[in-house]
């Protein structure tokens, strides 16, 4: 009886230290396969997820001011009749807001731990703190009978498409150097170790 025992006690013993044994080996195994890659995607999903927003994205903002000048004069039959000029000098200031559309931003993985930022292109995404004022007219002697200047009209024109564009590509420069600190500083705080590509469209 105590010999049956004893072998019960020892095939036991043999099984625990095999089974132990397995048990480590899987555990010490893990940390060297999968999770690394779940850990990648994962990461990959958060960075695209936190790039691709859907929104305008004020990336600066420019002061603009000057001096408009408008022109009108008094005709008959296409013919300019002296002493009817009217001149009128507007003063202007106001912030303009530059930026990007975040929904058309996207992100292309290069290889392992590298992205490619594809930019879109800048737009004017609006102003504040407009102050327009007229600081000066000068009028001929006759430029009564000349229709009065708009002053409403010449603002519209100092903000039109074309002074827009401009205005972009004044600071264009600097817009993508905000850009890039701007998504560089996204990217980095979900994973620091990632390398960066921008594209910027022209």
């Amino acid at each position: 009886m105590k010999v049956l025992r004893r072998v019960l006690w020892s095939v036991l013993a043999v099984f625990l230290a095999v089974l132990i044994s397995a048990g480590a080996t899987i555990y010490l195994a893990k940390p060297f396969a999968s999770p690394v890659e779940i850990e990648t995607t994962s990461s990959d999903s958060r960075i695209i997820t936190a790039i691709e927003k859907q929104e305008q994205i004020v990336l600066m903002s420019a002061s603009v001011q000057g001096i408009s000048t408008e022109r009108v004069e008094g005709t008959i039959w296409e013919w300019t009749v002296p002493g009817t000029s009217r001149t009128q000098f507007l003063q202007y200031s106001y912030r303009a807001k530059l930026g990007i559309e975040g929904e058309d931003v996207s992100v292309e993985a290069d290889g392992a731990d590298r992205f490619i930022i594809h930019i879109p292109e800048f737009i004017f995404i609006g102003h504040s703190d407009e102050k327009f004022e007229t600081v000066m007219e000068k009028n001929g002697a006759l430029s009564f009978a000349t229709t009065d200047i708009d002053p409403a009209k010449t603002i519209t024109k100092i903000l039109d498409a074309e002074a827009k564009t401009e205005e972009i590509n004044a600071n264009r420069d600097l817009l993508e150097e905000q850009a890039i600190a701007f998504y560089t500083g996204i990217i980095t705080a979900i994973d620091p170790n990632v390398k960066l590509d921008f594209q910027f469209s022209n």
